[in-house]
């Protein structure tokens, strides 16, 4: 076992003893069950946490994590708190740099047959960006990017089509929103940045800012925005 594990296991259970002592009372009023806002599904990457939208997301975001942020890899656990917990916001969100989206796209036949079987969930997402991606892009993360804003249209293209999940949508008790975080600032307004990019799957960006959702925000030009 090499060194660098044993430090980072006494880094882990030290934080969790400073966890524990200021959370007591908080988890007191937890033993009955959670209650999440924001259902969240996203990619597994270790820079894509929940932290990223500035909030403590205990009991806050119901979150699930995959490589490249798939519905069909972890359906029942999306499903779970939309139709159980009753979670209004479901946010599905990718990010620049995706290396599932990067091994996707490339020759993936030497790796686990596990992840080739998850990776290979990415290919209709492929397909619809080669035809949706109408100009030649030469920067490949630009590219990247492109097809990993077209996976999350097409994540939430999967759920309006969901019979459970159709009628809350129609019926308003539930809002899908599309998420990009710019990790490489190729959006091109700062590393660190959320992106909306599609809301109930319009990818309209003058829709977007008029989606009722959004009235409480007055900044809208400034987290509204497309690649593709």
């Amino acid at each position: 076992m090499t060194k660098e594990a044993h430090e980072i296991l006494n880094k882990l259970l030290r934080g969790n003893k400073k966890y524990q002592k200021n959370c007591q009372e908080v988890f007191e009023d937890l033993k009955s069950g959670q209650s999440p806002k924001v259902t969240l599904l996203t990619c597994g990457d270790s820079r894509v946490p929940a932290s990223i939208f500035g909030i403590d997301a205990l009991n806050e975001i119901f979150t699930v994590k995959n490589i490249g942020n798939q519905i069909r890899i972890s359906e029942g656990s999306l499903k779970y708190p939309i139709l159980h917990l009753k979670t209004p916001i479901v946010i599905i969100l990718g990010h620049t740099g995706c290396g599932a989206i990067k091994a996707a796209t490339s020759d993936y036949r030497k790796e686990d047959d596990a992840i080739q079987r998850e990776l290979i969930g990415l290919k209709n997402s492929i397909l619809r960006a080669q035809h949706e991606i109408k100009k030649d892009v030469s920067d490949e993360l630009l590219k990247q990017c492109m097809i990993s804003e077209i996976n999350v249209d097409h994540q939430i293209d999967k759920l309006l089509l969901d019979y459970n999940i159709k009628p809350k949508i129609e019926n308003q008790e539930v809002v899908l929103i599309g998420m990009m975080f710019d990790i490489h600032d190729i959006y091109e307004k700062g590393c660190a940045k959320i992106f909306i990019t599609n809301i109930n799957g319009n990818r309209d960006v003058d829709k977007i800012n008029t989606h009722p959702v959004l009235k409480l925000f007055s900044e809208k030009e400034d987290v509204v925005k497309r690649l593709t």
